[in-house]
């Protein structure tokens, strides 16, 4: 299942995080004047808006907070004493925890594997590498784990296809907040240093593989020596996920010798299972309301162990979708005939 991103698709993550008259990197500067729990439950709930875009007005409905108290505790001029601030703001994250899970996301084996790679990698600040299959659902569980662990403490970037280094410094400082200054590499670099020095960070590349596929050489090798940059310089955590590609680049490619620098930081290697377990498509069938097709639905069974030997999930979650919009547009009960003739209707378009 497909977890949304939460920056508002009008704007990009700097402009999202423009409206509040304060940049991202100052508010870490201004914020470390707070005590540790202080800044834990400030940072939350500043990242939450500028992910959100909300208003400062919009913030104060959900936190109880006057804006005017928030804008002068973002910006370190709140003279009065934060400790009531601060437990109000907790009070409120409990409430808002409550009501803010995904019930759509579907908790595989894959994303129990994942999780927990990303929970050491964070809590060790080392360098993880993940690799598996394309369309096992590597994008969706970081972009679920992204959602939980976010708001100042986990940054999700997908690497841009047949970039430029320069294009990516630059992309990056945009996906946590910075508005780049186009002529200003250094300067960008050492507000992400900045951002990423903050607390127990973890930085997650998605679809580092493309570096590989679709860059020069040069430009793979400098992309990640920047990555393991930042890894190092503000000791945060660093996952890079990809396909076999990733894995075969960096360990046995023509320029391993290069990353031996990265190698040596005790990164952490995790192959992801290249297939979902029996269990997995029992939980996703549920999800719409089914179990495994029977001896009675020879049809549905043919279709689905087809589809789960050459695809996998992400193939039988556009069918199953597919299948439960077929029934919803009939006002019936979503069984595994609507699957089944969405799937045919499908099939007879193709041919």
């Amino acid at each position: 299942m497909t977890t949304p991103r939460h920056t508002p698709a009008d704007l990009t993550p700097a402009q999202a995080y423009s409206n509040f008259g304060i940049a991202t990197h100052t508010f870490e500067t201004v914020i470390a004047a707070y005590t540790a729990p202080q800044q834990e439950i400030v940072r939350w709930w500043f990242h939450l808006a500028k992910e959100r875009g909300w208003s400062l007005s919009k913030l104060a409905d959900a936190t109880g907070v006057h804006q005017s108290t928030l804008s002068r505790v973002f910006r370190g001029i709140y003279n009065a004493e934060i400790d009531n601030v601060a437990a109000t703001l907790v009070k409120a994250k409990d409430v808002f925890a409550e009501v803010s899970d995904n019930p759509e996301f579907i908790p595989t084996s894959l994303a129990g594997r994942m999780f927990t790679a990303f929970d050491k990698c964070r809590a060790m600040a080392n360098v993880t590498i993940c690799w598996g299959a394309p369309g096992i659902g590597k994008t969706t569980v970081s972009e679920e784990y992204e959602r939980a662990n976010n708001h100042g403490k986990t940054r999700l970037v997908r690497f841009p296809a047949g970039c430029t280094f320069a294009y990516f410094v630059s992309h990056v400082a945009n996906e946590l907040g910075v508005a780049v200054n186009k002529s200003g590499q250094f300067a960008n670099r050492q507000k992400i240093y900045q951002i990423m020095s903050a607390g127990k960070r973890l930085l997650v590349v998605d679809e580092m593989h493309q570096a590989f596929i679709t860059c020069r050489a040069d430009t793979a090798i400098k992309c990640i020596e920047f990555l393991r940059e930042i890894s190092d310089v503000c000791k945060c955590g660093l996952v890079l996920i990809g396909t076999e590609v990733l894995r075969r680049e960096i360990f046995a490619g023509t320029h391993r010798e290069v990353f031996s620098q990265l190698l040596d930081r005790g990164t952490v290697q995790i192959p992801l299972p290249n297939k979902a377990t029996k269990g997995d498509y029992i939980k996703f069938l549920a999800f719409y309301g089914l179990k495994m097709p029977g001896e009675n639905e020879p049809e549905a069974a043919d279709i689905v162990d087809a589809i789960i030997k050459s695809s996998g999930l992400r193939k039988l979650t556009m069918h199953l979708r597919d299948g439960a919009a077929y029934a919803a547009k009939r006002n019936e009960t979503y069984q595994w005939i609507h699957f089944v003739a969405a799937v045919e209707a499908i099939q007879a378009l193709s041919k």
